[in-house]
């Protein structure tokens, strides 16, 4: 089952919010920069190969330029989103709508240090780009065809990374 086009194209921006995060500086990101987020990564992950997709969000979330995420940075990323889905919402087409909302619900309801904890493998507090794409084939194709093909993406383990939370992965047009 492959996205439609519009779903790759505004769901491959999403992955940057749930799976990579942002964070710009020590401060919490701008509305500014996550739109500059989603605008250059929906580019970079529907067209570009997906390890541009993962840099550019990874450069985005690594605040302290230490070449690893941690919880602190994540949640800083979760409440920027939000407030920044928010107000976009209302300039969105009715699927675009429904999918970024059900991206927040997502973002809202999974807690994130047990999630964070799932993904960390080694227990040190920080993630590396092999830790978070452990479900994940990565290759030359783009990051959204990446996602889409069962083969390349283990949404069975994803799913049980994310418990509950798992059935909005199905509203958000994620294969089973």
């Amino acid at each position: 089952m492959n996205f439609q086009p519009w779903r790759r194209r505004f769901g491959a921006a999403l992955v940057l919010f749930l799976f990579l995060g942002t964070s710009v500086a020590a401060s919490p990101p701008t509305k500014e920069e996550i739109q500059q987020l989603v605008v250059i990564g929906s580019l970079l992950c529907t067209e570009a190969p997906a390890q541009d997709c993962v840099d550019h969000g990874w450069r985005f979330a690594d605040a302290d330029r230490n070449g690893y995420l941690d919880v602190e940075e994540l949640n800083a990323v979760r409440a920027a989103f939000l407030e920044w889905a928010a107000d976009v919402q209302g300039s969105l087409s009715g699927r675009e709508r429904m999918t970024l909302n059900l991206a927040r619900s997502l973002a809202g309801v999974v807690p994130l240090a047990p999630l964070f904890a799932l993904y960390d493998e080694n227990g040190d507090g920080e993630l590396s780009q092999a830790e978070l794409l452990a479900d994940i084939q990565m290759d030359e194709r783009p990051m959204a065809t990446i996602l889409a093909d069962r083969e390349a993406t283990d949404w069975g383990a994803i799913r049980a990374r994310l418990g509950r939370a798992a059935a909005l992965l199905q509203m958000l047009g994620i294969p089973k």
